[in-house]
């Protein structure tokens, strides 16, 4: 897996010259949660991201946020690597698949795994499932699949719809069980911000609720701003 990470750095790095677009973004987040879990402990992340796309299709990029795993731990910082390839199958519909990475530098506990997603597009709505055969680096299956869902409201305001469930056995050797998150949102840009506010819910275990700290997976409302250059 570290050639993994090796191969997409150096992609990466080579993109400004070969890819003929190259963007990021820089943003903020008062909450950073993944699949309704949050990865802060509930606190804010600032986040950001690389990305290059070539005219082939293919597409490598990083994207990375602070992270917090509960008092004493050693993770502070997530880096996630990335590359895929995405076409159009007809003028209303396009897909994607992409190779991830995730790695979790200074952590103590070698978090690091590997993780392919396919995404299937038609018109507003995207249809979505990862794989994760060694997730965490447990030895455990991760697995997730998403839909969702966004329509314009006004030609600046968007409404944002997301229904996800997690299993594998990663999951089920937890007593969390497998779950399913949902949010609902709206989306927008203002001078030059990317805005957007979702409530996010889920129905995990009333017994397995965690309201704060590590991993909390509470109801809760998350907003984010971001700038895209």
């Amino acid at each position: 897996m570290k050639t993994c990470f090796i191969v997409s750095a150096a992609l990466l790095l080579s993109a400004s010259v070969q890819a003929t677009e190259v963007s990021g973004t820089i943003g903020f987040t008062n909450d950073y949660r993944f699949h309704g879990i949050s990865q802060s402990s509930g606190d804010p992340a600032v986040q950001g991201s690389l990305d290059a796309a070539f005219d082939n299709g293919v597409y490598v990029g990083a994207w990375g946020s602070n992270v917090d795993f509960g008092d004493g731990d050693d993770a502070h910082l997530e880096i996630d690597w990335y590359a895929g390839y995405g076409a159009e199958i007809n003028d209303d519909m396009s897909w994607d698949a992409t190779v991830y990475y995730y790695t979790y530098p200074g952590y103590s506990f070698n978090g690091e795994y590997a993780e392919i997603a396919v995404n299937l597009y038609y018109g507003d709505l995207t249809l979505g499932y990862a794989y994760a055969n060694d997730y965490f680096n447990l030895s455990e299956t991760g697995q997730y699949v998403g839909l969702d869902y966004s329509m314009s409201v006004t030609e600046e305001v968007s409404l944002d719809l997301h229904a996800g469930h997690s299993f594998g056995s990663y999951w089920t050797d937890l007593d969390i069980g497998a779950y399913s998150d949902f949010s609902v949102g709206l989306s927008g840009s203002v001078a030059g911000l990317d805005l957007a506010a979702a409530y996010q819910f889920n129905d995990i275990d009333a017994g397995m609720d965690v309201d704060s700290g590590a991993f909390r997976n509470d109801d809760t409302v998350v907003v984010s701003v971001s700038r895209s250059f």
